[in-house]
């Protein structure tokens, strides 16, 4: 439960990123305007796609080969986001609703999937077992340094 809440928070606050940045530089540049309460809508919406994301999990190697149907599919709730929650021209919503999803979900994919990812050092450190044992590359330049041990080659 806590996996999937946490993989809802990391899409949600990317879509945010994403969605906020699209309104307010191309309302500006396409409307000379941003829409009134556009905080609401940007919350809105990032939180309709955070869920789309959260549950098809878009990836740069599925999205345009095994899972190109579910890809169809979150696109059509990217446009409609961005035509009518957040108030784009429908032409200015599905190009721009088109390349966010080709950006901003797989990239926010890639961050949940290396923030989720179970770490081998942490899981050493937790089992209480100690770091793989390090030895130093050169010895000590200074000349009344001990000579280090010669190394065990088996």
């Amino acid at each position: 439960m806590w996996t999937l809440l946490f993989t809802f928070a990391i899409y949600w606050l990317v879509a945010f990123v994403g969605c906020f940045v699209a309104v307010e530089i191309a309302q500006d540049a396409l409307y000379d305007q941003v829409t009134p309460r556009a905080g609401l809508k940007v919350t809105l919406a990032s939180v309709v796609l955070g869920l789309v994301m959260t549950y098809f999990h878009p990836s740069f190697e599925s999205m345009f080969t095994t899972n190109v149907l579910w890809t169809v599919l979150q696109g059509i709730v990217w446009v409609g986001a961005f035509m009518l929650i957040l108030q784009f021209h429908p032409w200015h919503a599905l190009g721009l609703g088109a390349l966010l999803m080709c950006l901003v979900a797989p990239l926010a994919t890639m961050g949940v999937d290396s923030m989720l990812a179970p770490d081998a050092q942490a899981q050493r450190v937790r089992a209480g077992a100690s770091a793989a044992a390090t030895k130093p590359v050169r010895g000590s330049l200074s000349p009344g340094a001990a000579p280090a041990p010669a190394a065990k080659t088996p």
